[in-house]
C-alpha cells in the first residue's frame, strides 16, 4: 500500500494505491498560479498524475469545498477517468445552481471560495453528463475499496452538513449581489465544519486524513476509532486548532504529516503543534514529523534536496517514507 501526499503549497491532494491496483484521490490542492510559479517543487496535482502516468482513478473522494482542496481537481478531471466520486454533500442543489460571484471588496477568502464552490457545481454537472457516480457519504459509512484499503468516515456532523446546504440553496436562489456576497461570506467560514473525517485502514496501519475538520468538530466522533492511529494527517494544516490531548493523546503515532506552505501562511506548520504533539508522546517513541513543502523544520525535518512528493510505503507492518523528485522545473 502507498499514500502520496503531493507538494501542492497550501493544500492537500493525497494519492492511494492499493496493491491490488485500487488508486483513490482525497482532494487535487489549489489551481493558483502564484502557488506553483517560481517553485521548483511545488507541483499540480494533475501534473503530479501525468508524471506517474495515471489515468485512471477509481475514488475521487472531496473533503469539502475549498479552494486549496477543490479547485487543482478540473485539470485533473481534463486527463484523468474516475470511477466513481465520495463527497459530503447532497447532489440535487448542485446540480440545479449557477456559477456564483462575489461582490468587489469582499474579503479576500470570499472570492477563493467562490472559486471552489463554482470548481464543486462543475465537478458535479460533468459527473451527472458522464454518469458518474456521486455517492454522499455521512458519518458510520464505510467504503470498503480494495483489500488493504478501507475508509470510515467519522465526520462531519450532520447538522453541519444541513446548515450549510440551507445556505448553499439560498445562494442559488438569491439575485442581490450585497445578499449573495453575504452569505458566500458565511458559506466560506462554515465550509472547514463540513470537512470529511476519514479512518483508513491501509493496509496492517491506520491512517487518519482530517483535510480542514479540527478536533473541536469531533465531538460526535467514537474515540475508540482513534485509539490505534498510526499515520496523522494533520487538520487544518496544522494551525494551532488542529490538535487536541483528548482525542490524539493516545494514537500510537508513527507519522504525522502536514500540508502547509513552507511560507506557513495564516500560522500554518505551527511549533506549538509539534512541542505539544511530541509532550504527548511516550519519550522514547516520538513520531516522524513530514512536511510536503519544507526543506528544512529544525529540528524535526531536514531534506535539503527538495522533493515533489511524499510516499508512505506500507508493507507488513513496516512504513517506509520515499521522497520523490521527478523533474526540476524552469
Amino acid at each position: 500500500m502507498r499514500i502520496t501526499f503531493v507538494n501542492v503549497g497550501y493544500g492537500d491532494a493525497i494519492l492511494m494505491e492499493s496493491d491490488t491496483g485500487y488508486t483513490a484521490l482525497l482532494d487535487g490542492g489549489g489551481n493558483l498560479p502564484q502557488e506553483f510559479e517560481g517553485d521548483p517543487y511545488r507541483v499540480r496535482c494533475a501534473e503530479y498524475l501525468r508524471t506517474r502516468q495515471i489515468h485512471h482513478i477509481d475514488a475521487l473522494l472531496i473533503s469539502h469545498i475549498h479552494e486549496d482542496h477543490v479547485c487543482g481537481l478540473l485539470p485533473v478531471l481534463k486527463d484523468v477517468s474516475v470511477g466513481a466520486i465520495y463527497v459530503p454533500y447532497p447532489a440535487e442543489p448542485f446540480l440545479k445552481g449557477k456559477p456564483l460571484e462575489a461582490k468587489e471588496g469582499a474579503a479576500r477568502s470570499v472570492p477563493l471560495y467562490t472559486a471552489a464552490l463554482n470548481s464543486y457545481r462543475e465537478i458535479i454537472s460533468d459527473a451527472n453528463a458522464k454518469q458518474i457516480p456521486v455517492h454522499v457519504l455521512h458519518p458510520d459509512d464505510r467504503l470498503d475499496l480494495a483489500e488493504d484499503l478501507k475508509i470510515s468516515v467519522l465526520a462531519p456532523k450532520e447538522k453541519s452538513i444541513s446548515d450549510y446546504m440551507a445556505f448553499i440553496e439560498r445562494a442559488y436562489d438569491e439575485t442581490d449581489m450585497d445578499v449573495i456576497t453575504e452569505i458566500l461570506t458565511k458559506l466560506d467560514a462554515m465550509s472547514n465544519h463540513t470537512s470529511f473525517l476519514l479512518r483508513i485502514e491501509a493496509g496492517d496501519e491506520v491512517f487518519l486524513t482530517a483535510a480542514d475538520s479540527c478536533p473541536g468538530d469531533w465531538d460526535e466522533v467514537d474515540i475508540s476509532l482513534l485509539k490505534n492511529v498510526t499515520v496523522l494527517k494533520l487538520p487544518h494544516h496544522g494551525q494551532v486548532d488542529s490538535i487536541s490531548e483528548q482525542f490524539m493523546g493516545d494514537m500510537p503515532l508513527r507519522y504525522v504529516i502536514t500540508t502547509a506552505s513552507s511560507d506557513r501562511r495564516y500560522r500554518s506548520a505551527n511549533a506549538e503543534v509539534y512541542e505539544r504533539l511530541l509532550a504527548m508522546c511516550p519519550a522514547n517513541r516520538p513520531p516522524q514529523f513530514l512536511f510536503t513543502d519544507e526543506r528544512s523544520y529544525p529540528p524535526y525535518f531536514h531534506q535539503p534536496d527538495g522533493f515533489q512528493a511524499i510516499t508512505l510505503v506500507i508493507d507488513s507492518g513496516s512504513i517506509t517514507p520515499e521522497f520523490i523528485k521527478f523533474t526540476t522545473k524552469h
